[in-house]
């Protein structure tokens, strides 16, 4: 309860007084390694920090974590996406005073249980938007089906997509940019619920055919969900 109010005093008085922090703006592996410049927040933004871990097979392959302005809304929302074969966990912390650093996040637990619904799945590298033509169960809390786009313009133009399983906490990013000197990177969530398997034609839910090629998409794509990171 103490940590509700807390969060709600602190949404208030930004709203409020329209106050403007400073952060620290920076990706690495880990917290120690993480270096860079500040900017200065718009309104209503914290200095946060995102931490995501990608898994293949249940293996992790890959941490990133990253510091910059980040809208108190999304403040503690630890949330996942599920691939066949594949996963990304994702945590967030903050702190509200200029050039803080934030705890270190806590990811959410990586659930294995099935919750019953079922999503469309896809991936593709090579455009901004996938078909579903294979069904994969969804675990845990992630009762959402999620499209995301991301389109990449300047050094290295690149468009890709893909459908899974996800948090409704990860939905409610909807849509997103970040740019540097060089690069540009649009992202998009797009969420309807997951289904019951008898909803729909049941289809293959375990799909066989993705398990040799996802990590390097997956790893790819983790750069567009660190939307708080320098490119």
């Amino acid at each position: 309860m103490s940590s509700v109010l807390g969060f709600l005093c602190v949404l208030s008085a930004f709203t409020a007084t329209g106050f403007s922090l400073s952060c620290k703006v920076c990706m690495g592996p880990d917290a120690s390694s993480c270096y860079g410049s500040s900017e200065t927040c718009p309104p209503e933004n914290a200095c946060g920090a995102v931490r995501t871990v990608t898994k293949t097979n249940g293996n992790q392959v890959n941490e990133q974590f990253s510091i910059s302005c980040t809208p108190v809304k999304q403040c503690s929302t630890p949330g996942s996406i599920s691939l066949p074969y594949g996963k990304i966990l994702r945590g967030t912390s903050c702190c509200y005073t200029s050039h803080c650093v934030p705890p270190t996040p806590l990811l959410p637990a990586d659930d294995q249980e099935a919750n019953g619904l079922y999503c469309g799945t896809c991936m593709t590298t090579t455009s901004n938007y996938c078909t579903a033509e294979e069904r994969m169960a969804c675990m845990g809390k992630e009762d959402m089906c999620l499209l995301q786009t991301s389109v990449s313009t300047g050094a290295a133009p690149s468009q890709e997509a893909f459908r899974g399983c996800s948090t409704k906490t990860y939905c409610d990013l909807l849509k997103q940019s970040v740019k540097s000197e060089t690069r540009s990177i649009e992202l998009t969530h797009t969420c309807t619920p997951g289904e019951n398997q008898t909803l729909t034609d049941p289809g293959n839910s375990s799909p066989s055919n993705y398990g040799h090629y996802l990590l390097g998409p997956l790893i790819s794509g983790l750069v567009c969900l660190n939307l708080w990171s320098i490119l």
